[in-house]
This record gives C-alpha cells, sequence and structure tokens, in this order.
C-alpha cells in the first residue's frame, strides 16, 4: 500500500511502471492503477507464517518456508525485468538482480527481514539475507524507520509517510452515514482470524471491520475484501484499532486518528514502530487479549495526552528522490 502512491505519481510523470509482486497484491495493485502498470505475479517474498487463529509466529514453518524460497532466488533473478532504476521493499533478491544487471537499485525501508528474522532464524540462513541487501547501492528510509537498518546502511535519503491519497466526498459518505462514532478495526490479512467473539451490540459506536475479527452486534458492518478505499475509512474513523503495519501507520498518522495498536512481542517490526509512536503520543498499544472488552480500549484511548500533530503525505517527495537520483 505504501508504493502505490508512489507508482501513481511516477506514472502520472510520464514513467513506465512494472510491478512483480503477489497475487492478491496485484489485484489490488492494477485496481488502484487502473491497469497503467505491467504486473508480474510471482512469489517474491518468503514473509512470516502464523498458527492459524493467532498472530503468533509459527517459527519453525518460517524457517522452512524461508529455506524453500530462497531456493527460488537464482529463477527470479534470472527472470527479472530490464529497467533505468530498481525500487525494492524489501525483496533481497530483487537487490541482487538490479547488482547484476548494473541497474540503480533503491531500497526503501523502515524495516528489513533481518530484523523480523534474527531472533529464530539461524545465522547461515540470516546472512544469505545480509549479503543480498549489502549490495543495494541506494537506500531510501522511511519515517519510523529503525536504527538497526539504521547502522546496517549507515546513510540514506531520508523521506516521511507514504499513504494513499483520501477522498474527502467518500470519506464525508462514510462519515454521514453513520450516527454512532465510528471504530474502525483492522487487524490485516496475515493471520486467519481470533479464536474468541467479541460482543459490541450494547456498545455506543458503529464498528467498520475489514477481516479476521469476529464482531457480534447490529451495529457492526464487515468490509468488502474487495474494497479498495480502505484509506478512506481510515479518514473517517473517530478510532483506529490496528496492526502495526508500517502502510497502517501511514494513514492513521496522516489523518491524525486516535488509535490503538496489537502489541505483538515476536515481531520485531510492530514492537520498533509501536515504541517510536508511543514516545510521538501519536498510538497506544494493547494486547490481543484486550480485544475482548473493546469498551475499555475506547476509554484509554479517552484517557490519553494525544499528540495533535499530523504528518503529511510524503509520497510525491519519495517519487523526486526516485527521479533525481537515478
Amino acid at each position: 500500500m505504501r508504493e502505490l502512491p508512489v507508482m501513481a505519481e511516477l506514472i502520472r510523470r510520464g514513467h513506465k511502471v512494472t510491478v512483480v509482486t503477489g497475487k492478491e497484491h496485484a489485484r489490488v495493485t492494477d485496481n488502484y492503477l487502473g491497469g497503467k502498470a505491467e504486473l508480474i505475479v510471482d512469489d517474491t517474498d518468503a514473509g512470516l507464517i502464523v498458527y492459524p487463529g493467532t498472530i503468533l509466529i509459527d517459527t519453525d514453518s518460517t524457517i522452512e518456508r524461508i529455506k524453500e524460497h530462497i531456493t527460488k532466488w537464482d529463477r527470479l533473478i534470472e527472470e527479472s525485468v530490464d529497467a533505468d532504476a530498481y525500487v525494492v521493499d524489501i525483496c533481497p533478491w530483487a537487490v541482487i538482480a538490479a547488482k547484476k544487471k548494473g541497474i540503480p537499485c533503491f531500497l526503501m525501508t523502515n524495516f528489513t527481514w533481518i530484523e523480523q528474522y534474527e531472533s529464530f532464524v539461524p545465522d547461515d540462513i540470516l546472512n544469505v539475507y545480509k549479503d543480498a541487501y549489502r549490495q543495494a547501492d541506494k537506500i531510501i528510509f522511511f519515517d519510523l524507520a529503525n536504527k538497526e537498518s539504521r547502522a546496517f546502511f549507515k546513510e540514506g535519503y531520508e523521506v516521511g509517510f507514504s499513504a494513499r491519497p483520501f477522498d474527502p466526498e467518500k470519506v464525508k459518505a462514510i462519515k454521514d452515514s453513520h450516527s454512532k462514532p465510528i471504530v474502525l478495526i483492522t487487524c490485516g490479512a496475515s493471520n486467519s482470524g481470533f479464536d474468541f467473539d467479541i460482543d459490541v451490540s450494547k456498545l455506543p459506536y458503529s464498528f467498520i471491520v475489514t477481516r479476521s475479527l469476529k464482531l457480534i452486534g447490529d451495529n457492526v458492518e464487515y468490509l468488502d475484501p474487495k474494497t479498495n478505499n480502505t484509506q478512506d475509512y481510515v479518514a473517517a474513523a473517530d478510532y483506529c484499532i490496528a496492526k502495526a503495519g508500517w502502510s497502517t501507520v501511514s494513514e492513521f498518522v496522516t489523518t491524525g486518528v486516535h488509535t490503538a495498536l496489537l502489541e505483538r512481542d515476536d515481531t520485531a517490526e510492530d514492537t520498533m514502530t509501536i515504541n517510536q509512536l508511543k514516545e510521538r503520543k501519536l498510538a497506544i498499544s494493547i494486547k490481543v487479549d484486550e480485544l475482548k472488552d473493546i469498551g475499555k480500549v475506547i476509554e484509554k484511548m479517552d484517557a490519553f495526552e494525544w499528540s495533535d500533530k499530523v504528518y503529511p503525505n510524503d509520497y510525491s517527495h519519495i517519487a523526486d528522490v526516485i527521479e533525481k537520483n537515478t
């Protein structure tokens, strides 16, 4: 999601954009860009595997998945496209491909798989990732880039947050269609859901849920998974409860919505992101079990002393950095 507005801006400026991504992301990309980018669908990342019904990482399965994915790198590199520049977030094989082709490579990051994996992945596998990332010749640090990434790469271009632009008319329509304060709950697609129901029927709010959680009540609306403007629902919300993915964070810090983020102690990126946001008074954090009483979560948000800072959407500047340094 954080690349989409940058892609759209580069296309608007007359550049040809080719996107290499997974099947589901390709559908979202094609929809958002209106078919104006060439799409290559492939298995781009090993990612993280979680236990069904939880957001806890299945470390053994993830390690096996990483080993399997590394065996695909040679093919991915061999089939990689020619271009004037590669913009990589954060697939290590793509950095190697750019290096072999002599193509400038921008690695855009607030974290890498090194930080995500280092607590449980063997060093010999982790070193494969480190060797790949070292071949990146240009680094773009998103806001909230963690200290470990900064130490590994040492220097790079500093940019802010990147979020899909909001449509004021759609935001207003969402607000106008609800008579109660809106609570948006978005827990991402990397888990199968939580193993408990949550009765919110007596709470004086309208709940909009993207997926994963099972809320009970006539005041609950589930968004169609094909909804392509979820950022407008963030902008329309009075409260947001979410996982701490950087793209989601970008949407709420550029709108100023009060947000509670789910703690995932075994996920380094989330922990680092949450800690920085709490220091800036831009978010609170909650444990998964706290979701069983969402009323108390909202009370916790109401009692918090929030920063009133709203951050600019920096996607155009990111396009500038890529365009001017290629």
